[in-house]
């Protein structure tokens, strides 16, 4: 019995120190990523204020694959939405809509995805020599109480920012291509 006692606390005791240092992590996770490529800021830009053009290159595009995306709003820029159902497992319904922008600068979108608001910003900044440099930045909301979400985000960390380095490598790509940098 005080083995069976003893297990129970230490099980407890391990419990209350995860809620205690997810206590103090960040609400919010947060990823940063950027990559350069050789291409005019404008040619580059028309891909992030376009949604109908992130089919081609975001990570959240190759998460739905073949999942039908309804466009509307806008053509282009602040209020051009977008809207799916039946999704793959973790990505069933969402949306997704432009709210700010700055030509040749910034676009910053409000994602939707199950019911899980999130913050993504791509920035373009002209470099030295002419080539551009995109920021990208993802915010997510991570759950309260009692708090392991958060360190559970942590471990999920490394796997979104691969998938937005995927995804940007294929921006560069994509720009780079269809771009007549000189």
């Amino acid at each position: 019995m005080k083995l069976f006692l003893s297990l129970v606390s230490a099980i407890f005791a391990l419990f209350l120190g995860a809620c205690v240092v997810g206590y103090f992590l960040p609400d919010n996770l947060t990823i940063e990523r950027s990559v350069s490529m050789q291409a005019h800021s404008d040619d580059v830009y028309f891909y992030l204020e376009d949604l109908e053009q992130y089919r081609n290159w975001s990570a959240l595009d190759a998460k739905l694959a073949e999942t039908p995306i309804i466009t509307g709003g806008a053509d282009m820029g602040v209020g051009q939405n977008q809207a799916w159902q039946n999704g793959p497992v973790g990505y069933e319904f969402g949306s997704r809509e432009i709210i700010q922008t700055q030509i040749g600068e910034f676009v910053v979108l409000n994602v939707n995805i199950a019911g899980q608001d999130i913050s993504t910003t791509h920035a373009v900044l002209k470099n030295d020599g002419g080539n551009v440099t995109v920021l990208s930045k993802i915010e997510l909301p991570q759950p309260g109480f009692p708090y392991l979400g958060r360190l559970r985000a942590l471990s999920t960390k490394a796997d979104y920012e691969k998938a937005l380095d995927s995804a940007l490598a294929r921006l560069k790509v994509q720009a780079e291509a269809d771009t007549g940098f000189e």
